[in-house]
């Protein structure tokens, strides 16, 4: 028996010392006490120690656990103790395998994963990855444990959308799935992210890009434009994408701009020889949507070196990484490059009838000599001016479609 009665454990009060009330303990021996705290409850506990450790265990409060059955409980503690099992760790992992089994399915961890990630996404990225999972994932696993979930049924999801001719989603929805398997053993809800040890080239055809991968579908590029505008990374890198599309260069011509190329008021770009892949002198008219981007940097770049300069510097251009990257974000990078953009006007402007001539002169493409032959030189210009605002339009219209 311990030291303590039913009657002073009900009477248990709280230390007062020179006025000041601190937590009293009334021991019962063998490390149980009873703990009075100054903010007025009365709880359990029991010290002991392990492997040269010091442990303290919570047993519970009084009086919804009596002296009787604290004792009971300390008994209980002590005897697991002299078998080697250390109670407060085996309590901590009960806690954890409880908490895995909370929202645990995949589809609660999938649901889980995109609110977190929802204010970092391009609203078009988020829709498109809640519509995967409802329309390819959930109706197979969603309502299995995660942790249950094998790289068979991954690759089985993968196979069967691949089978209906998608083979590019095919490949982005293992993608998808690897950020919720990391996302997911960051909480211990899964032991090992299974997604890594799936290996895409055995398990799936073989997806492949052209050259320069790019997107010429209508519906895609809109959603593109869209999460473009809806970039959350730095100033100049968001702006520098929003610009690409409208230019169709080469993309270290827009990353070295300097000011003085630009001619706002006669919608101009003159982009110097020496930066030409052919050595001369290119001029290519703007639209009015890409003076309006202009203008906009412009405001807060006028006074640097380069128009759309390094977040880390305002005398060094972006780089290329930085651009491929921010696509990449944007969940963009495994369907276009910087460069891209170039081949996605040559394929809308040929598709909807522009001369060739004229496409091939806005990308660079057509020599000196051949355009004089073509053409009188204002006639030329006039109708480089007329491709290059259709093409905004398009795109303008594509994104609000």
């Amino acid at each position: 028996m311990g030291e303590l009665s039913a009657q002073t454990v009900k009477n248990a009060k709280p230390k007062n010392k020179d006025g000041v009330l601190k937590d009293q303990r009334y021991p019962d021996g063998g490390g149980l006490y009873l703990l009075a705290t100054v903010k007025g409850g009365k709880v359990w506990r029991y010290n002991f120690s392990m492997e040269s450790k010091k442990y303290v265990y919570f047993i519970g409060k009084y009086p919804a656990i009596s002296l009787a059955d604290a004792r009971k409980i300390h008994t209980e503690l002590k005897s697991k103790i002299a078998k080697g099992i250390n109670p407060v760790i085996e309590k901590r992992e009960k806690k954890i395998t409880k908490r895995k089994a909370v929202r645990n399915t995949f589809k609660d961890v999938a649901e889980d994963y995109l609110l977190l990630k929802k204010d970092s996404l391009a609203e078009s990225t988020y829709v498109r990855y809640e519509r995967a999972l409802k329309r390819d994932f959930y109706p197979f696993i969603g309502a299995m444990p995660i942790d249950k979930i094998t790289r068979g049924h991954l690759v089985e999801i993968a196979t069967y959308v691949q089978q209906r001719g998608a083979l590019e989603t095919a490949h982005r929805y293992l993608n998808l799935a690897n950020q919720i398997w990391k996302y997911a053993l960051q909480f211990d809800k899964v032991e090992h992210n299974i997604v890594a040890d799936i290996d895409k080239t055995i398990a799936l055809k073989k997806f492949s890009n052209k050259k320069y991968k790019t997107i010429t579908n209508p519906k895609r590029i809109g959603e593109l434009l869209r999460a473009i505008d809806e970039y959350k990374g730095s100033f100049t890198t968001r702006h520098l994408l929003r610009f690409l599309p409208y230019v169709f260069v080469r993309s270290a011509n827009i990353r070295e701009a300097v000011w003085s190329e630009f001619d706002l008021e006669k919608k101009m770009w003159t982009i110097p020889a020496n930066k030409m892949k052919s050595g001369i002198e290119h001029k290519l008219p703007l639209s009015t949507q890409a003076i309006a981007i202009l203008e906009e940097v412009g405001q807060y770049t006028h006074d640097a070196k380069y128009v759309f300069h390094s977040p880390l510097s305002r005398t060094r251009p972006l780089t290329d990484v930085a651009v491929s990257s921010a696509l990449k974000r944007l969940d963009f990078g495994d369907e276009i490059v910087p460069h891209g953009f170039r081949a996605m006007f040559s394929t809308i402007a040929n598709e909807h009838g522009k001369e060739s001539d004229v496409v091939e002169a806005l990308l660079a493409h057509v020599e000196k000599d051949k355009i004089r032959g073509a053409y009188n030189r204002a006639e030329y210009v006039e109708k480089k001016k007329e491709v290059v605002q259709w093409y905004a339009d398009y795109l303008e219209e594509m994104k609000n479609g």
